[in-house]
């Protein structure tokens, strides 16, 4: 699947902040160790996050939270109404609790950089984002997802990547989306993120995250991915892998 391509009919609401109320019964199991992480990924920590004005060219629907094994993540589909190529979207998540508590935030705190931005946005693109490091153990009562003003990029200076071979099975008991990132420009690249949701009927039922280290820069370049899903996906799900690079 190249990047961008998902399937037609899902609905899109808001513009540029979205906030969703969630069930009185999500998980309150607390958070496991990180696991699923890519190997060789990089550790370092970025800046706070810089928001800056409410992005009227990116539109937020879909935002879910979801819970499994003690693990929690954010998921969201984010579309241009741009007609300018945009780069480095910033992205600030907020989950709440009761009366309005701050239980997590991905603005502060050693976040890698795909945590905090939307690396590639084309003009009438619609793709997914996901943040599957929220670590908070408390319950929750909503989640809100704010798109800020990133950089214009020239439509010919962006790295064209997509996924093939994406499929489902399981290890440890824990869902796992593998399959292959390809490179479809010269550039080289380095640490692509690659988004997964798992949808029944239009609505996001789990969702997970990974981070290829590196990808040759050749047309046709490919690096194979692993992706454990936080929520419950099952047979009847449909899988969307979406690799971003700037």
């Amino acid at each position: 699947m190249r990047l961008g391509l998902l399937r037609r009919g899902l609905f899109v609401v808001g513009c540029g902040v979205t906030a969703v109320t969630l069930s009185a019964c999500e998980s309150t199991q607390q958070e496991s160790e990180k696991i699923g992480r890519e190997g060789g990924q990089s550790s370092a920590a970025s800046a706070s996050l810089k928001l800056g004005a409410v992005n009227r060219g990116v539109r937020v629907s879909e935002v879910t939270l979801l819970s499994s094994s003690g693990r929690k993540a954010v998921a969201a589909r984010l579309t241009s109404t741009s007609a300018k190529v945009q780069s480095e979207i910033p992205l600030l998540v907020t989950v709440t609790g009761k009366g309005g508590k701050v239980l997590y935030t991905n603005a502060t705190g050693e976040q890698e950089d795909s945590l905090q931005h939307l690396a590639l946005l084309r003009p009438g693109q619609s793709v997914w984002w996901v943040d599957d490091q929220v670590l908070t153990s408390q319950t929750a009562a909503a989640v809100k997802i704010q798109a800020g003003t990133g950089r214009q990029a020239r439509g010919g200076s962006v790295a064209d990547v997509g996924t093939t071979g994406v499929r489902n099975s399981t290890q440890g008991g824990l869902a796992l989306v593998s399959g292959n990132v390809v490179n479809h420009s010269s550039t080289p690249l380095s640490k692509v993120p690659v988004f997964v949701v798992s949808l029944r009927g239009g609505a996001i039922v789990a969702a997970g995250r990974a981070v290829i280290p590196s990808l040759a820069g050749h047309s046709g370049a490919s690096a194979p991915f692993q992706a454990f899903l936080v929520g419950t996906p099952g047979p009847s799900t449909r899988l969307n892998a979406v690799a971003s690079a700037g």
